[in-house]
């Protein structure tokens, strides 16, 4: 997958970089920002998105955070939130973007949400796409064999003020007590799309939301361990949240939405939702 662009650094003392491409001098733009591992060119469906966009004159831009690749063991989500600060800032002031709307995928679904309730540039961020947002905590506890081990190691660290000391057990990345208990724990900054919350917990924790949202669930996720349906977990939500304008589960599409048929629907929600905001 190849993409011709610009690559540039938006914020020069971190050296975080940004890759853009379609028609660079659009006041247009939809930032992509990848989930847990991944960074540059990480879903195929980026493909036709780009090409997409790029016929409604809008640009496509990818983002390289702190937290990109294995970077997510020990960056938390106020980190992602200033560094997108920082490239927001850049995108308007330098690149002079006028409309700019974050597209987030899996945990980066996360990243919206916080940017959302609270970066300090999220009124200049016209609207957010929230594609996989899945349950990070209901996933682990269903697939990760030392779960309990993992959580309670955590719980004691943090009680230790030892926070940012890893774990012992997590086998993928290094990963800090703080940034596991952020994603795994019940009420963990990272725990906004567990199914078990309760309808006064979701409304506590998207009361703040004032930016407009798409959410977009993919009908055969092999992440999602909900123990409700899509449909009404995204009902719950968008009862919970007025900001949540549109929900749609494609269907026939897995967690990255790789069937070319379901990346069409997708496309064309992205599109759909992307017009209302001009």
């Amino acid at each position: 997958m190849e993409f011709p662009g610009i690559l540039y650094t938006y914020d020069e003392s971190s050296r975080r970089t940004a890759f853009e491409s379609g028609p660079l001098h659009s006041p247009k733009t939809v930032v992509f920002i990848g989930g847990l591992g991944d960074g540059y060119n990480a879903v195929t469906f980026l493909k036709p998105l780009q090409i997409a966009l790029a016929n409604e004159e809008w640009s496509l831009i990818q983002v390289n955070l702190s937290s990109s690749y294995y970077g997510y063991g020990i960056v938390d989500l106020q980190t992602d939130c200033n560094e997108l600060d920082k490239l927001v800032h850049y995108l308007k002031e330098v690149r002079k973007k006028e409309t700019i709307v974050f597209l987030g995928h899996s945990t980066g679904s996360q990243d919206c949400y916080w940017h959302n309730k609270n970066g300090q540039t999220s009124e200049s961020v016209a609207g957010y796409i929230l594609q996989a947002p899945v349950s990070d905590r209901e996933y682990f506890e269903k697939t990760l064999p030392n779960f309990e081990q993992l959580l309670a190691e955590a719980v004691e660290l943090r009680k230790e003020n030892k926070g940012r000391h890893f774990l012992s057990g997590f086998d993928e990345v290094p990963i800090t007590a703080d940034r596991f208990y952020s994603l795994a724990a019940y009420r963990g900054d990272d725990d906004v799309f567990s199914t078990d919350l309760s309808m006064s917990e979701l409304e506590e924790l998207y009361c703040d939301l004032k930016r407009p949202m798409l959410l977009v669930e993919s009908s055969d996720d092999e992440f999602y361990a909900g123990k409700i349906s899509k449909t009404e977990m995204l009902e719950r939500l968008r009862s919970a949240c007025p900001a949540i304008k549109l929900t749609e589960i494609v269907s026939g599409a897995d967690h990255c939405i790789t069937d070319t048929n379901a990346q069409k629907d997708f496309v064309d929600l992205v599109l759909k939702f992307v017009v209302l905001l001009v």
